[in-house]
């Protein structure tokens, strides 16, 4: 792999350690190094956890979803961009990952509102937990990665305890539409996560190549809200506009007044920061990290959902809900013995 000076992103690494210093690094301190990828994907869960607590009050408010998402990768692309013009990154070819991961994100967050809108909730969020699954086999198939034993232990505990979190009670195989579209969204998170390991693996400046992933997702989202906007505008201007209330799935506002269009926004901007301190742990985590392994912890991001609505919103723990909690924690503690 062709090396480019002064680029970190750009070279081949072991952990955080470029190539050409690692000689000079004592052993142990590259070891060090390389175990960082555990605790940066804890990092990116909980950023993704604090997303998720945007996301989730943002739902009840009277703001259209695709404006919202729009400021999210708005502000990534904002973040990248500055950070970039500090380090000097490279723009090559290896950063054109960026486009896959954004077109795949845009796929995977419009297959699961699709799929809440057409089947039950429980059935598309346990399906939308579970992205992990199809990344450990994707990540054997691409780069020959495999488990250990207790790696494999920690790795289906965690999972049992995100699908636990997940599950309602009221899942219904029947639910096919719905069902459909959940595991749509599930295989457009993988591929998102398996794009942004073969970034890594491939040397892609992380910068740059997150730039990118946040222009798609800001082009495309806000393609999206321009689309209904333009729609709506010309049903009034033709007469045959109807109430607020029958028009706000297709524009993914609730029924409450709606909010300002800079002001969802900015609110969007707001929640996006969290997302790309998320995805650039993320990228650093799959830079050394076992891919199934890192996708299994970013998972955990649901944990601090639930957290949030435990101790803020109030709402009592379900019993499966505690369960799942204590099994996902325990998972972690087995994985980092085990790593």
């Amino acid at each position: 792999m062709q090396e480019d000076d002064g680029a970190f992103g750009s070279e081949m690494c072991v952990g955080f350690v470029p190539s050409r210093f690692r000689d000079s690094v004592p052993f142990m301190l590259v070891e060090e190094l390389n175990r960082m990828w555990f605790a940066l994907a804890i990092a990116a869960a909980v950023c993704f956890g604090i997303r998720g607590i945007f996301y989730h009050w943002s739902s009840q408010q009277g703001m259209n979803r695709n404006l919202m998402l729009s400021g999210v990768f708005a502000a990534g692309l904002f973040v990248c961009l500055a950070l970039n013009a500090t380090l000097s990154q490279p723009w090559n070819d290896r950063v054109l990952y960026g486009l896959l991961m954004g077109l795949f994100s845009f796929a995977a967050n419009a297959a699961m509102y699709k799929g809440f809108a057409t089947g039950k909730a429980s059935s598309v969020a346990l399906l939308i937990a579970l992205p992990a699954v199809p990344v450990v086999l994707l990540a054997y198939l691409l780069w020959g990665e495999t488990l250990t034993a207790g790696q494999w232990a920690a790795f289906l505990i965690i999972v049992t305890g995100v699908a636990l979190v997940r599950f309602t009670g009221d899942f219904s195989w029947q639910q096919r539409e719905g069902m459909k579209w959940g595991l749509a969204a599930m295989l457009f998170f993988a591929f998102s996560d398996v794009t942004n390991k073969q970034a890594a693996v491939a040397g892609a400046a992380p910068f740059p190549m997150l730039a990118l992933m946040f222009a798609c997702g800001t082009a495309l989202f806000g393609g999206w809200w321009l689309r209904e906007k333009f729609l709506r505008q010309r049903a009034f201007s033709g007469g045959t506009e109807t109430a607020p209330q029958e028009r706000a799935e297709a524009d993914g506002a609730l029924i409450r007044a709606p909010w300002s269009e800079w002001k969802t926004f900015l609110w969007g901007v707001l929640a996006g920061l969290f997302n790309a301190a998320g995805m650039i742990f993320l990228f650093w985590a799959f830079e050394s990290g076992i891919t199934g392994l890192v996708s299994a912890i970013i998972s955990l991001n649901v944990v601090i959902l639930l957290l949030y609505a435990r101790f803020v919103v109030k709402e009592p723990f379900k019993p499966q809900e505690t369960a799942g909690l204590a099994i996902s924690l325990a998972g972690v503690l087995v994985l980092h013995l085990v790593s």
